[in-house]
């Protein structure tokens, strides 16, 4: 079986830190982490980032927990993350993994 997952964005290197773009067309899915948190602001808090890299380790997929730092439009500075130009599949505040597990145990 093959999935063909579209990139929402891409992580690049920046100093310390790492930034994530996210295309212009996927910026819903920031709104959504602001709504999430019921803030103007998501900074300071722990993201799941899904992304695809280049790893000869026979993963496909990685999966990076990082810290928000700083949000300026489609563009997320990121704590610093082992990828560069990793196409990024997928971003979770990480408390939706939290309440998505609890509700499952609690079910």
């Amino acid at each position: 079986m093959q999935i063909n997952l579209k990139p929402i964005g891409v992580i690049k290197k920046s100093g310390k830190n790492s930034e994530i773009l996210i295309y212009s067309e996927f910026e819903q899915v920031i709104r959504n982490m602001l709504s999430r948190t019921g803030k103007t602001a998501v900074e300071g808090n722990d993201v799941l980032v899904v992304h695809k890299g280049d790893k000869k380790d026979g993963h496909q997929l990685q999966v990076s927990r990082t810290t928000l730092l700083e949000r300026a439009g489609n563009i997320l500075k990121v704590g610093r993350m082992k990828a560069d130009d990793d196409s990024v599949l997928d971003i979770r505040l990480d408390t939706d993994i939290q309440i998505h597990q609890t509700n499952v145990r609690g079910h």
